[in-house]
């Protein structure tokens, strides 16, 4: 085994049966007729598994201080009930002072699936990745094929062009990575809502971020602003969610 993983991470090249996935639907309702009636999971190999968690460990420790104290979802020793209880403190204090606060609770549409590949691996590049590290990354990728598992049999294999994998283990610090890099971008300069001298402009719930502001055209405007870099990551607000 350790000849192997060696092997994988000094050339580069993912076994084929590492890089295949099969995904199974679920049905969230009984009568379900669309595709956004169901919920999937993926199948993937177990040594591939054991690789990407070894990869894990090894981006966390460059990466650990990267994502923002403001970052509650997919962290160590954080939940997003924290963030449930640091929003209503704030909101209670902001109450007893007799202050505006304007919230708008952010939801990206099928936001794991729209990382775009490319922009993720210069993230990992300014943030000090090896390149054998990052060259893995992008050929799981990029080699990934997945097919559906359904009642009749499995279709056929298809390649899939953007997002992280559902199921693996180095999803959830990519995605925060990256979805770190966007809001600072998004962000940088904005936002009114003061507490002890330091500007608070957001909470993130791993993909569903919360931005605050104390007059609600700066709100919109922080808004407009996500909206706009986050397509030129990839990223679609899913307004059926959106709430203000």
């Amino acid at each position: 085994m350790a000849k192997l993983i060696n092997t994988i991470y000094e050339t580069g090249d993912w076994p084929k049966d590492f890089t295949e996935v099969t995904m199974i639907a679920l049905k969230k309702k009984t009568q379900a007729t669309k595709y956004s009636d169901n919920r999937t999971i993926s199948l993937i190999a177990h040594t591939a598994k054991i690789i990407t968690n070894i990869l894990r460990r090894r981006i966390e420790r460059k990466i650990e201080d990267v994502p923002g104290e403001d970052q509650f979802g997919f962290r160590r020793g954080k939940g997003t009930r924290d963030a449930n209880g640091l929003m209503r403190i704030i909101a209670e204090r902001t109450l007893e002072i007799d202050e505006e606060l304007c919230i708008c609770f952010i939801d990206w549409q099928k936001a794991s699936d729209r990382v775009n590949w490319t922009k993720l691996m210069q993230i990992l590049k300014r943030s000090g990745i090896d390149w054998r590290e990052r060259r893995l990354i992008r050929k799981l990728y990029v080699d990934q094929t997945v097919k559906v598992r359904l009642d009749r049999g499995e279709t056929r294999s298809v390649q899939i062009g953007r997002g992280v994998g559902q199921g693996c283990c180095l999803s959830p610090i990519m995605f925060n990575l990256y979805s770190e890099c966007l809001t600072k971008e998004a962000l940088d300069g904005l936002g009114d809502f003061n507490i002890g001298g330091k500007i608070i402009q957001i909470l993130k719930y791993a993909d569903e971020p919360v931005m605050m502001a104390k007059e609600e055209t700066v709100l919109q405007g922080m808004i407009d602003k996500l909206i706009e870099i986050g397509s030129c990551y990839g990223m679609e607000i899913n307004v059926e969610k959106k709430t203000k």
